[in-house]
């Protein structure tokens, strides 16, 4: 085990059972619960959810917008140039590595399953008061998708990262957690006390939440698509025979740590997506999907305020609130985690880097899944080839999503080259969840120190509990309603850490111009143009 000396001394690897036991106790019931009485679960979770949602939905439309601003603020003002890291230091990662790892645990294994869905509940749904698929429905439908994954995601992620980055690669905290980035406003006092640690147990608690809502959406698509090549009738227990083969495969990468674990089923998987992505685009109707998407990126362009502010204010079930808070608020929920995760990945990156390659990189990839995926789906479903609708609304969103995917040639090798996507995507969420969470549950981490295996594999079991307690209330309300509160949840430790990040630029001496870079030959991982020299920080497991 390497040598976790730093200037903050030894690494204390121990859970905190401060924050471990009520997050643990929190997460048990509702687990229980979920399983033992799912229909009175879910009654309470949908009466609580509409009333929630229909209070708050636009406070959440203006703090998306806010992480917006923030983005293209620090992007471009002198704050950019500064480096987590020596000055000196080249990244710990090569940036197809670095970027490959993100975009896998930002948008997990969901992202084929929207790219498919959410273009045909866009038809139904009366994007802009389109009718029912109607023309204009057709033109709407991609456009909110390329705004729900780009615009309101990535922002999220990239500020939140900002703070963590500077205390654990500048300062050396020797903590990894959201509540040492808030420790500027709070104070130290605050942070190491019972408010440090009730932010952790909301984090951890929302963070559960979030990552069960992924988690509930994927299980029945890979069941019904393994049913259909298959030949047989999907089953609830099928569900936890894939579950269970999904925690197999998380469980080994969370016990290879990040450089073998995440990093290896990150970049794998990243071919994977390139690979369906291209078989796709060049046997589907080519010419259609680039239409299509250049339509609706410039019907995005134009119209980006409208989208994000519509409200709809005089229809009591309408699509923003459906939809586009849904988004806000599932993706504010994977801020704090991606934060953490970023953080942990970025080291001699600079903030422009983190900015700027963090969102248009993130953004690339979805818009390359759903231009292609949502293209072919609007282009059957408008010709007629598919009526994939009218499986939506009898059988659900995953038999609609097989149905596509079964009209395209080749479609048994398409379906089973599915499977494994969404099982590793799925498996690489997982893992860095469980890393993420065990680093704010683990007593005292230092630079190059990781926690124990032990402490990441208790919340990977976790983890695979609450997504037992997702297939077991079933269909496609209790993910948005888990996805929706975990953003709740996670907009007290955002705010504090915002506010934080605020205060430390007053005390950090920026410089005008990046740091001058020496080039050297680039890693074989994958080829970059210039790298700076830096000594490689041990990575214990």
């Amino acid at each position: 085990m390497a040598d976790t000396r730093t200037q903050t001394g030894k690494a204390d690897l121990r859970p905190d059972l401060r924050i471990l036991v009520p997050a643990s106790v929190v997460l048990l019931l509702i687990i229980g619960s979920s399983v033992l009485y799912p229909e009175a679960s879910q009654r309470i979770l949908s009466s609580t959810y509409g009333a929630f949602v229909r209070a708050t939905g636009s406070y959440y439309q203006w703090a998306t917008f806010g992480m917006v601003c923030l983005s293209a603020f620090f992007a471009m003002s002198r704050y950019g140039n500064i480096k987590f890291g020596d000055p000196d230091e080249k990244p710990e990662f090569s940036t197809y590595s670095w970027l490959a790892m993100m975009f896998c645990s930002g948008v997990a294994g969901a992202v084929m399953f929207w790219s498919i869905v959410e273009p045909l509940w866009d038809l139904i749904s009366r994007p802009q008061y389109a009718g029912e698929l109607s023309r204009e429905a057709f033109e709407w439908s991609l456009s909110y998708v390329m705004l729900h994954w780009g615009p309101v995601t990535w922002p999220w992620y990239v500020i939140v990262a900002l703070p963590i980055c500077y205390l654990f690669h500048k300062q050396k905290k020797p903590v990894l957690r959201i509540s040492s980035a808030a420790e500027p406003f709070l104070g130290k006092k605050h942070v190491e006390g019972g408010v440090g640690r009730f932010i952790e147990v909301f984090f951890i608690v929302g963070l559960m939440f979030s990552n069960a809502a992924v988690m509930g959406a994927s299980l029945p698509i890979v069941n019904q698509a393994l049913a259909h090549t298959l030949g047989f009738e999907p089953t609830f227990k099928m569900q936890l025979v894939i579950l269970g083969v999904s925690a197999i495969i998380f469980t080994t990468s969370v016990c290879a740590g990040l450089k073998k674990g995440i990093k290896i089923l990150s970049d794998v998987n990243v071919l994977i997506a390139i690979a369906m992505v291209l078989f796709t685009f060049c046997v589907g109707p080519t010419t259609f999907i680039v239409d299509n998407f250049t339509n609706a990126f410039g019907k995005l362009s134009n119209n980006f305020m409208q989208m994000l502010f519509w409200t709809a204010p005089f229809e009591p079930n309408s699509f923003p609130k459906d939809w586009t808070v849904f988004f806000c608020l599932w993706m504010a929920s994977y801020g704090p985690f991606m934060g953490l995760f970023i953080a942990r990945i970025s080291r001699g990156r600079t903030v422009r880097e983190i900015i700027l390659m963090g969102i248009f990189g993130g953004m690339a990839g979805s818009y390359m899944i759903h231009g292609v995926f949502g293209g072919f789906t609007l282009f059957q479903q408008w010709t007629g080839a598919v009526d994939a609708i009218s499986i939506l609304k009898s059988s659900g969103g995953p038999a609609a999503m097989v149905a596509i995917l079964d009209s395209l040639p080749g479609s048994t090798v398409v379906l089973v080259g599915y499977c494994i996507f969404s099982t590793i995507f799925l498996a690489t969420s997982v893992d860095s969840c469980a890393y993420v969470i065990s680093c704010s549950a683990t007593t005292k981490l230092v630079p190059g120190s990781e926690p124990t295996r032990g402490h990441r594999f208790f919340w990977a079991a976790i983890q695979a509990g609450l997504a037992l307690a997702a297939i077991s209330l079933g269909g496609l309300g209790p993910v948005r309603i888990f996805a929706n509160f975990a953003g709740a949840l996670m907009l007290i430790p955002i705010l504090f850490v915002v506010i934080s990040w605020f205060k430390m630029l007053k005390d950090i001496n920026v410089p005008k111009t990046e740091p001058v870079e020496k080039v050297e030959e680039t890693s074989s991982e994958k080829p970059a143009s210039v790298q700076a020299v830096a000594v490689e920080i041990p990575v214990t497991d």
